[in-house]
Parts: C-alpha cells; sequence; structure tokens
C-alpha cells in the first residue's frame, strides 16, 4: 500500500516553559537542518534532568522527530519521556491524573537517545510536545525538534469569507478541524476514537460535501461501515446512527447526484427501516427491546443530552428527517421506496414528548415539523450559546436562523465557537459548554494558580479531563451552516441540477463564497450596497440558479 498523505516537518513557533539547565533551547525555533554533522554550533544542551515545553501553532495530527548532537565520550543511550497535548495541561498530566490516558493513540512515552540521531516517535494529535530529560548525569543535546504532520495532499474547492473576521476564524478553524481528521479514513478524532463513527460522519460529511464535492474518503467511510455492520443492527447498538445512516446516504445524493451510490444502499436502508417499524407501535411510541436487536446505546443522540426524557424526541426527530430526505431522494432517482417509509412516517409523527427543553432536541423537532417556529425561537435563543452541542451544532444554528433570523444565529454562533477560539484552539472540540470558562485558564498556558484547568477540569461522560478530545471532526456545523443560510446556497435537484441562492447578509457587509458541484464550481458574491443586498453569481452551464435578487452570469 502507499500512503495517500503528506508529511511536513514543522519547528516549533514557541517555548512555553523549561528548567534553568536547558540552554540555547531558542535554536530548535529556527534551525532547519534536516541533517545532524560532527560540527554543530547551535544545539539545545540539558545537563541532568530537566525539561521543555514546545508550542507547535496549531493541532497536528503526526508525531516528532528529533535530531541528536554528537557528545564525545558519552556513548550510552539517554532516556527521555515526550508527552503529547492538545492542551499544555495535558503534556504536564500523569497518567491518569485528570484522566490523561493514552487511549486510541500513545501521547506519553519513555523514549531513548541515541547521539548522532535521527528519529520520529508518536502518532497522535497534538499541538504541545514536553520532553522530560531523566538522566541524572548526563548531558542532552538536540539540534532540531520537529512536529511531523501528516494531511491529505488536496485544497479546498468550497471557500466563505465576509466583513466579520471572527466570523472568519471560526469558518476557517471547522474547516480546518474537518480536514485534520481526514487522514488514511475519515476519522471522529486525532487523539481519541480513531473511528469511523456513521453517527459523528453526518457532519462530516455535509461539509465534506460543501468544500469538495464527491469525495472517495467519504464513500469509502460509509461503504466499509455498512460492510462490517450487517443486518440486523444499528450501528454502534445506537439506533439513531442507523437514521444518520439514511441521512448521509440522502444528502450525498442530492449534492453529488450519484445515483449509483445511492441505490446502492436502498436495501439496507429498507433493513433499518423494517428494524424501526419492528420497535415503533400504532401510537408512534418507540421501544427498542420490542426486536431482538442490540440497543444497549438506547435513545443515545449526542452526549450533552445523553440519558435525558428529551432524548426520545430527538430519536423520534432524527427518523423523521431522515426518511423525509430518504422519500425525496427516491423520487429523484425515479425509485419506488418501499412501503415501510410512509408507514413508520406516519406512525412516528403520532407521537411527541411534551417539554422539550434541550436545544439540539428542540431543533431537531423544529426541523421535523413538530415545534411551533416561536416556541423554538424562544427556547433556542434562551441563555444565548449556553445549552448548544458541538455535535448537533449545524441543527441548532440552521433551526435558529430559520426561527429567529441569521443574526441571532450567527450571533450565538460567535459566542460558543469564539468561546473556543478566545481560550486558545486552533481545531473545535468534541465538546464545548461555555459555562467552563468562566474561572479557567487558557489551553495554551500552564494555567495559573486559582483558575481551572479548562481541558483538564471540565468535561463529561466518557470524555471526563485530558481524555476530552480537542479536536473533533463532528464540530465542523459552522461550514454547513454558513454555506447554506448566510451565502444562502439550496440545492433543489439531486446533483445540483437546480440550485437556490438566495444570501442573508443578516448585519454582515458582504459574504462571499465557491460552491463546488458536479458541473463545475459556482461562486457567489452578496454585497450590501444602499440598504440593499446586491448579489452576483457566476454558475458553470448545465445548472439552473434560482434567486431572488442575483444577478446570474454563466461561464
Amino acid at each position: 500500500m502507499k500512503s495517500e498523505l503528506i508529511k511536513e516537518y514543522l519547528n516549533p513557533i514557541r517555548i512555553i516553559a523549561k528548567t534553568d539547565n536547558v540552554k540555547n533551547a531558542e535554536c530548535l525555533l529556527t534551525n532547519k537542518n534536516t541533517q545532524v554533522y560532527f560540527k554543530e554550533k547551535a544545539f539545545l544542551s540539558c545537563v541532568g534532568k530537566g525539561y521543555i515545553i514546545l508550542d507547535f501553532g496549531k493541532e497536528l495530527r503526526g508525531g516528532a522527530r528529533i535530531l541528536s548532537y554528537y557528545i564525545e565520550g558519552q556513548k550510552t543511550l539517554l532516556t527521555a519521556r515526550l508527552r503529547f497535548g492538545e492542551s499544555v495541561g495535558e503534556t504536564c498530566a500523569e497518567l491518569g491524573e485528570k484522566n490523561a490516558t493514552n487511549d486510541h493513540s500513545v501521547r506519553d512515552m519513555p523514549i531513548y537517545i541515541p547521539d548522532l540521531s535521527d528519529q520520529e516517535w508518536g502518532n497522535t494529535g497534538f499541538r504541545f510536545l514536553r520532553i522530560d530529560f531523566l538522566d541524572n548525569d548526563k548531558e542532552y543535546r538536540l539540534t532540531n525538534v520537529y512536529a511531523v504532520s501528516t494531511y491529505r495532499d488536496e485544497k479546498f474547492i468550497g471557500e466563505f469569507s465576509c466583513s466579520d473576521e471572527r466570523v472568519n476564524e471560526i469558518y476557517e478553524t471547522a474547516r480546518y478541524t474537518l480536514f485534520v481528521n481526514m487522514q488514511e479514513n475519515l476519522w471522529e478524532g486525532i487523539k481519541r476514537d480513531r473511528l469511523v463513527w456513521i453517527g459523528d460522519m453526518q457532519p462530516e460529511v455535509l461539509a465534506i460535501t460543501d468544500l469538495f464535492g464527491s469525495h472517495p474518503l467519504a464513500e469509502k467511510a460509509i461503504e466499509e461501515s455498512v460492510e462490517k455492520n450487517p443486518l440486523p443492527c444499528w450501528f454502534g447498538n445506537i439506533p439513531t446512527y442507523s437514521a444518520w445512516l439514511i441521512q448521509i446516504v440522502s444528502d450525498y445524493y442530492e449534492k453529488t447526484g450519484n445515483e449509483a451510490f445511492f441505490k446502492k444502499y436502498i436495501p439496507y436502508i429498507h433493513g433499518v427501516l423494517n428494524q424501526l417499524d419492528g420497535v415503533v407501535d400504532e401510537s408512534g411510541n418507540i421501544d427498542y427491546s420490542r426486536i431482538p436487536v442490540d440497543a444497549r446505546n438506547g435513545f443515545f443522540l449526542d452526549w450533552p443530552s445523553s440519558g435525558t426524557c428529551d432524548a426520545k424526541e430527538g430519536n423520534r426527530a432524527v427518523f423523521i428527517v431522515a426518511i423525509r430526505s430518504f422519500l425525496k431522494g427516491c423520487k429523484e432517482a425515479g425509485i419506488t421506496p418501499d412501503p415501510l417509509c410512509e408507514k413508520v412516517l406516519d406512525k412516528l409523527t403520532k407521537a411527541a414528548e411534551k417539554d422539550v427543553n434541550l436545544k439540539q432536541i428542540v431543533a431537531l423537532s423544529y426541523l421535523a415539523g413538530r415545534t411551533d417556529k416561536n416556541a423554538a425561537a424562544e427556547k433556542l435563543t434562551k441563555g444565548g450559546a449556553k445549552g448548544l452541542s458541538t455535535f448537533m451544532s449545524y441543527f441548532i444554528l440552521k433551526a435558529l436562523a430559520e426561527c429567529s433570523g441569521v443574526d441571532k444565529a450567527v450571533e450565538i454562533m460567535k459566542d460558543y465557537y469564539g468561546g473556543m477560539l478566545d481560550r486558545g484552539a486552533t481545531s473545535f472540540w468534541e465538546d464545548f459548554n461555555v459555562e467552563w470558562l468562566e474561572g479557567s485558564g487558557r489551553i495554551d498556558e500552564i494555567t495559573p494558580e486559582g483558575l481551572k484547568d479548562l481541558h483538564g477540569d471540565h468535561g463529561a461522560y466518557c470524555y471526563k479531563g485530558f481524555r476530552h478530545s480537542l479536536c473533533h471532526g463532528w464540530s465542523c456545523g459552522p461550514v454547513q451552516f454558513l454555506t447554506e443560510k448566510v451565502l444562502g446556497i439550496e440545492v433543489l435537484s439531486a446533483g445540483c441540477r437546480k440550485i437556490a441562492i438566495n444570501p442573508d447578509l443578516g448585519n454582515l457587509g458582504y459574504a462571499k463564497g465557491k460552491f463546488p458541484t458536479p458541473y463545475g464550481v459556482v461562486e457567489i458574491n452578496a454585497e450590501k450596497q444602499n440598504g440593499k443586498t446586491v448579489v452576483s453569481i457566476s454558475s458553470p452551464k448545465g445548472i439552473e440558479i434560482v434567486s431572488e435578487n442575483g444577478n446570474i452570469t454563466e461561464y
């Protein structure tokens, strides 16, 4: 096999901390040589035990490359310890301390350093690296310490920018978070859970189609997920993840027009619907124990709603939204769907949970047509950015825009995702609660006395403390939201044969972007002029563009 990935070596951009016996460490910031020689003038020196913490500037997937210099008369292997961290605090924690782990990827390891050596260690997700020098009576000499970064050799097609730099920063960070999780496979996280979770892929695949159009990595992840999970089953023993499969396949067909891909999964989707029919009674109530298929994770939707009474409505709404998307795809592909679709849909709409308040559930319920617009607006805006979910952010922001306007949705997005950026994030997290910010420090510095460690002292469920992933692909929701609701792109016909483009700038002075289609790239430029939004659209031939206020040019 040949790797599809590029390998890049990056110098650290700053030294966060070191012991006094670590001398000339600044040379690591500028040394560019990738070969060590007998005669070296610039090198780090540490006599005896000590440490250094390096910052490589952004979240990366990879490891460390260390070049060591010759020490005459010192022939023994030197012992050291590497601790990679997504935060500075994580690099300083002992295994088990605040849930620091080596789960899924080893990020805390002992190593040996010989002289005149060039070696690489580690394969994890990190931004920071701590090197501990462990021998008491030896001298360490390092000419270079590089971060090893691996990524796919491809460029984004989809673009977005606007007059608000904070919005641009959120878009770029969301895009990068997705991209760094696009490795040999479409991962959930680069440090932890390096897995292909079909449910977690839903926001990732949506963003991929907005940034690249069709993509073999997305198709591979879907294909292998289905192969590894033959029916009867719920993906990961989570019924909603099987609903997300239906949604992913339908959305992917809508954006790419790959009819053969869509048709390939219809039998599997019909099998999922048959299971769903077995667990939904005539009154619309769901009981997963009604059939002998493992659903041990029950009504799971996302971690923040896990175990709540709202989760039942979330399950019902996810299936409703997914089935409707599937029916739309079948109609466009000229396929007669299994009558189970309408039967299950009819049953699901008969029941509803009362007094649903969690924002991700309210948003899904609204998008499923089950919650009144005014009621949804009141609940979604209550508390501002409190109660958002990274996994479900696209649905929450989309519902917010429809119920309370794009201005309110953008404002809440800036408060939520901006909260991570303001504390040093260069990628978006597995989960985040704005209330964690109170009394907490930054992730890119040693936490001052009297403040909580934002990484180590927060988190819940399976991601407590330092086990929490700070680069999770499912948090890329702003990509889809800004493309769909600010640029105003709505695909009306599978394969982008017909697209509605109606930008909604809200308080923005301008917004512009590019959108990939099977026919080529659509370019949109929307700008406020004399109180009106003037829209210019360039579209490749073969696409019908519908716009209320756009000047359309074909090329």
